[in-house]
């Protein structure tokens, strides 16, 4: 079986990848959370968001896709957003792919990468402390009155090619 490969999105992704990130984030919907940033973002967002960031996406090898990861960097720094991964395909290292993969596509001057998750969402926090993310702040009553925990890596400088 070929493995699960990462590519740059395509705007012919974008249905598939809103329908991942509905399922993935409706799971958190019966812990009290509001979901709608996540669960009604509609294409028209997802196209706007993509002419400011990069949108990675994690398909299986008959194309589907298994998961999907935004990120832009400003001044250096590498602001992810929107990781997620179908319900189903949580801890088959999706998200590990996804995340090595953004990793790789950062520029090469780039000193920071920067990610929040809910601190309600307890699973994620020892994902990212696995990928080498260390804790760096809570943001207490955030949007939609959440509390963030967000997370730093600061990669090895790139040779600039």
């Amino acid at each position: 079986m070929d493995p699960i490969r990462v590519t740059i999105a395509l705007p012919e992704d974008f249905p598939a990848i809103l329908d991942v990130q509905r399922q993935s984030f409706l799971v958190h919907a019966d812990k009290g959370l509001d979901t709608s940033i996540w669960t009604e973002e509609t294409l028209e967002e997802i196209t706007r968001d993509a002419t400011e960031k990069t949108i990675l996406v994690a398909r299986d090898p008959a194309g589907a896709v298994l998961g999907s990861v935004r990120f832009q960097t400003i001044e250096g720094v590498v602001f992810v957003r929107k990781v997620n991964v179908r319900p189903d395909m949580k801890r088959h290292g999706v998200g590990r792919l996804l995340m090595l993969a953004l990793e790789e596509h950062i520029p090469a001057d780039a000193h920071k990468i920067s990610l929040c998750t809910l601190l309600m969402t307890h699973e994620n926090i020892p994902f990212f402390l696995r990928m080498g993310y260390r804790p760096e702040t809570v943001l207490p009553d955030h949007y939609h009155h959440v509390d963030l925990l967000c997370f730093g890596k600061y990669p090895a400088k790139k040779n600039p090619a």
